[in-house]
């Protein structure tokens, strides 16, 4: 029983250890510099979150920096404060061994899903003089952050690095967090076209009518007259050719009697 209640608290104790490897608030507390930025933090809840990352990296505001945002809506704080956090490992020799003259980095503003034209994104940029520049990654935002010195490193779990002023992207500070964005309700997609029903009269058109049925098929053999019909022109004509041969008939036989008398 005592080596299981061992094995347990043991289990107990390094879950703790690998859910809050760092505190935010401790590292920056170790520094003077960081006291407004450290408060603003915890203010907005921006350092729980950051504690519950396990790899991430804090740009930092000294006192002197600090100033620009100070006075802003609890929201805007947030908002801003949270594209200071980089999720990924970044200290001070990472950054200068970066190998392309710019790179996109993703902060936690991203992540949030309020973003949006590359709010959540920074630029990173090493400069001819060796200086490393920050910035929005907004189209054609400057380059306005050059970073300072490293506050503290724990690998790979939480770089802090200072920079030099706040990187507030434009329009970061009066977006409308209620609206929907695109990556939270995609549009619906358009409905597929169902074929139009026939109309009446394309059904009608499609029936043939009794003249054409008639004249498609073969004659047939005219009825027989019933009584009481008359008989159709053709047919008179023909009895009348009939009868007057019977009759022309009948007067060349008489003539031939007579003929023999004499």
């Amino acid at each position: 029983m005592d080596q299981r209640a061992s094995a347990i608290t043991l289990l107990v104790l390094l879950c703790a250890t690998f859910s809050n490897a760092f505190d935010i608030s401790k590292i920056l507390s170790n520094g003077s510099d960081f006291g407004s930025f450290n408060e603003l933090l915890k203010q907005t809840g921006m350092a729980q979150k950051i504690n519950n990352q396990q790899t991430i990296t804090v740009l930092a505001l000294d006192g002197g920096a600090v100033g620009s945002i100070q006075g802003k809506s609890k929201d805007e704080l947030e908002r801003i404060l949270s594209n200071h956090v980089i999720l990924d490992y970044y200290d001070m020799d990472k950054l200068k061994k970066l190998t392309n003259k710019s790179t996109t980095l993703t902060t936690m503003f991203q992540k949030s899903g309020v973003a949006q034209n590359g709010l959540g994104f920074l630029n990173v940029t090493k400069t001819s003089s060796g200086d490393i520049m920050l910035g929005s990654g907004m189209k054609d935002a400057p380059l306005v952050a050059r970073v300072m010195k490293q506050v503290a490193a724990q690998p790979y779990n939480i770089s802090v690095v200072q920079i030099s002023q706040a990187i507030v992207a434009p329009g970061i500070d009066s977006i409308d967090a209620s609206a929907p964005t695109q990556s939270q309700n995609p549009p619906p997609p358009p409905p597929k076209k169902k074929a139009a029903a026939p109309t009446p009269k394309e059904e009608e058109a499609e029936v043939p009518s009794p003249t054409e049925e008639s004249a498609a098929t073969p004659e047939a053999d005219s009825p027989a007259l019933t009584p009481g019909e008359e008989p159709a022109a053709d047919e008179k004509s023909s009895a009348s050719s009939r009868a007057l041969m019977g009759s022309g008939s009948a007067v060349a036989a008489l003539m031939g009697l007579m003929f023999v008398g004499f």
